[in-house]
Parts: structure tokens; C-alpha cells; sequence
């Protein structure tokens, strides 16, 4: 898979897919809260403001590498947006 990059707006009610999702190898995200007051929470899909695996704070940003098939949600204390850059990590055909 190529480099990625996108702007995703995300809300305070639904959490939102962030990282590809199907098959692929694995990938490395990097995903950056554009905001100066909104917080943006990450985890599974039931991610929420409240019960979340990881938060990011206003103009701050964090990265990680994901699993093959791994897909990471986001969700926000306002409406917002998060800057995501992905790049895929080995080939499907190995």
C-alpha cells in the first residue's frame, strides 16, 4: 500500500474508523489533533470519551504501528479534525 494522508472530522457521539481497514500487511499511523482545545480519544470501536485506550491532547499528535487487519477508531470532546498519515510496512507477498 502507498503513503496515505487525510483530514477526518471526527464528533463527539460516533467513533470514526481511522486507519485502513480490510487486509493489509500492516501499517503505520500517525495521527495528529489539528485542534487547540478539542482532546481526541482512540481505541477500539467502542471508543468513547470516557473509555478509551489512548488521548491525545490539542496540538499534540501520536503514532504506532498496526497489525495486519487492525483497525483504529477515534472520537472527540467537540467537533474536530485529526490529520492522519499512513504508510504501509512490509509487502502482501512474501
Amino acid at each position: 500500500m502507498a503513503v496515505t494522508h487525510n483530514l477526518i472530522e471526527l464528533n463527539n457521539t460516533t467513533a470514526t474508523p481511522i486507519s485502513v481497514t480490510g487486509n493489509h500487511a500492516g501499517r503505520d499511523i500517525t495521527i495528529q489533533n489539528v485542534s487547540s482545545s478539542a482532546y481526541v480519544y482512540l481505541g477500539g470501536q467502542g471508543v468513547t470519551t470516557t473509555n478509551y485506550g489512548y488521548k491525545i491532547y490539542p496540538n499534540t499528535a501520536w503514532s504506532v504501528e498496526l497489525r495486519g487487519g487492525d483497525v483504529l477508531y477515534a472520537i472527540s470532546s467537540t467537533t474536530s479534525d485529526v490529520a492522519v498519515i499512513q504508510l504501509g510496512l512490509e509487502s502482501m507477498n512474501i
